[in-house]
């Protein structure tokens, strides 16, 4: 028998033990000594002692030989290959509650991100499911099959629909062949030759432009005399498309070939004008449609409501970059471009700041670059646009301006940064650029900026009248400080000041969140309490009260505090009110 070599890679922390372990298996199965794994004492009766050890040194020396010395460190201590093996289960393959739990965790989290490998997401979900399996842990068919289903992207709602809808039960098996078969087709997207795909939006069409909306137009046309020739050429064969029923002048494949050739040849025509293709306007139709035919990558940035992600063909703006090997963009027009990598790109907006824009895929067959604004929506910033001007915010800042220009698109206000120099850079309002050196120059004066512009320090650029600046308010004011109480305190107890502090971010040991304090104006003597609750403050006052009357022989007369409801609470003014103790309260949060 020819000996056989066997490549298994060595086992260490980071291989994957469940198909390693099956690959050991059939080494060792291979050279008749699987017996060993089940120990000396298990082996068949019909081998001698001394065989049966012997096969087991041989089953021994194997598995140190397939072992990373990380592994084979903890392991060489074991003297038989069964205790060995089982020593390995326990290390790789822990089936303890918490690594159960950790690898359900990872099952129903992992998700397929828009635009990701479908082969990839499968292959770990597999993997997933393996583990589980080598720890013992069962679960139904079609249980895993709705777990796959729910860890799709939207975009595959009209798939999982399809399976869920169309069946009364399912398996894992069947959701797998189903996805893969599906992720085939997606990538046999034909690509079409019009370089229009840019900016796409469908409307209305009055005509057919179908191949085979072509044909019945065509026999409309025609009338019953078509008919008439086609019941004369049944028998014939067409030249073009080697078909039976017609001739060569009635082949409609033909005749919508030199259509597209003549549209592609208008097309080339306004390439080499140097002029983009742009329908401001439709008269039948429901929406705008704006193309881009030329060649010339565009250093502008699109606010665009339709794009997934963020997306641009400019690979020298990306400061940070990770190639991808799959993952296509659907376009418009039903054509695909392939994704090339993902990265950042930092722009500087219209109020200079620069801001990076992050998981910006690199499309190298994109014209434009786009901002994708339901990428923003779903990150918390909102956008609204009036006058011909689109405001991106987050909160009350506005981060990003875009221009409403001829070809009804938002251009974005502001400039790509690649290292230091700043490219792609759009005109600014004066309204802006008086904004934006207010903002620079730490809030200084509109007089002080025009002293500034006619000397020219601003870059020659104009200052105009500055408009209301809400920071520039409050900012510049400041807290008027309040007069001082005058209060002559003769003895001790007679006036008390008290506060409360918390909660604390991190509780002390007996659990309290506050601290209550007292301290006497004369004396000065301060008296701390630590609460948990601060509902907890009018017993604790309550106490404290009992307490230092009965050791001074003198009562409290006045009590100052803060109007927060812990001190203004109904048992606490009717407690003070029965005893005699005046109120002096203050106002929180004010420390002037």
């Amino acid at each position: 028998m020819a000996s056989l070599k066997y490549e298994i890679s060595l086992l260490d922390r980071n291989t994957r033990f469940a198909l390693w372990q099956i690959k050991m298996q059939a080494v060792l199965a291979q050279m008749d000594l699987e017996d060993a794994l089940l120990g000396i004492d298990k082996m068949p009766s019909t081998l001698t002692d001394e065989e049966k050890k012997r096969k087991d040194r041989k089953a021994l020396t194997q598995l140190h030989l397939h072992l990373s010395n990380e592994i084979l460190q903890d392991v060489m201590k074991e003297k038989t290959a069964a205790a060995l093996w089982k020593r390995l289960e326990q290390i790789c393959m822990s089936k303890t509650l918490t690594s159960k739990l950790h690898m359900k965790q990872c099952l129903y989290a992992h998700r397929l991100e828009e635009g990701a490998s479908v082969h990839e997401h499968l292959t770990v979900f597999k993997e997933i499911l393996s583990n589980l399996e080598a720890m013992e842990v069962q679960y139904d068919k079609e249980d895993l099959g709705l777990i796959l289903l729910c860890s799709l992207p939207p975009s595959y709602s009209t798939f999982r629909d399809t399976i869920l809808y169309s069946r009364e039960s399912l398996t894992v098996d069947e959701v797998y062949d189903s996805l893969t078969s599906y992720d085939k087709m997606k990538h046999l997207v034909v690509k079409p030759d019009s370089q229009g795909e840019g900016l796409i939006v469908r409307g209305r069409q009055d005509r057919n432009t179908d191949d085979d909306r072509g044909r019945t137009q065509e026999r409309n046309h025609r009338g019953k005399s078509k008919g008439r020739s086609k019941s004369l050429n049944r028998g014939k064969t067409c030249n073009f498309c080697k078909k039976k029923g017609h001739i060569k002048s009635e082949c409609y494949k033909l005749q919508n070939k030199i259509k597209r050739e003549a549209a592609n040849q208008k097309g080339k025509q306004r390439e080499n004008s140097g002029e983009a293709d742009v329908v401001e306007d439709y008269s039948d139709g429901e929406l705008l449609v704006a193309s881009v035919n030329d060649s010339k990558v565009s250093e502008e940035w699109i606010l665009d409501s339709g794009c997934t992600f963020h997306m641009s063909p400019n690979r020298d703006w990306f400061t940070t970059y990770e190639t991808v090997s799959e993952g296509v963009v659907l376009m418009g027009n039903n054509a695909s471009c392939k994704i090339a990598g993902v990265g950042t790109i930092k722009v500087k907006m219209f109020d200079g700041v620069v801001r990076t824009l992050s998981n910006v895929r690199y499309v190298p067959e994109l014209k434009r670059n786009l901002i994708s604004l339901s990428t923003l929506d779903s990150k918390g910033y909102r956008y609204t646009a009036e006058s011909g001007v689109l405001k991106i915010s987050k909160g009350s800042l506005v981060v990003m301006k875009g221009q409403r220009k001829t070809a009804k698109l938002y251009v974005l206000q502001g400039s790509t940064v690649t290292g230091d120099a700043a490219v792609a850079s759009s005109s600014l309002s004066d309204d802006d650029i008086t904004k934006l050196w207010h903002m620079r120059l730490g809030h200084k004066s509109e007089n002080g900026m025009v002293e500034l512009s006619k000397r020219g320090l601003l870059d020659g650029q104009g200052i105009c009248k500055l408009n209301f600046c809400e920071h520039c308010v409050f900012g510049k004011q400041k807290r008027v400080r309040f007069t001082r109480g005058i209060h002559n305190t003769k003895e001790t107890l007679e006036y008390i000041h008290s506060d409360l502090w918390g909660p604390s971010r991190v509780p002390s040991r007996g659990g309290a969140n506050y601290m209550l304090t007292f301290i006497d104006d004369f004396s000065r003597k301060v008296w701390a309490f630590f609460l948990k609750q601060k509902s907890d403050v009018f017993s604790a006052f309550k106490s404290w009260k009992i307490m230092i009357e009965k050791q001074t022989g003198k009562q409290i007369k006045y009590l100052r505090t803060d109007n927060g409801l812990e001190f203004c609470s109904d048992e606490f003014n009717r407690l003070c009110k029965s005893e005699g103790i005046v109120r002096h309260l203050t106002v929180r949060h004010t420390p002037q």
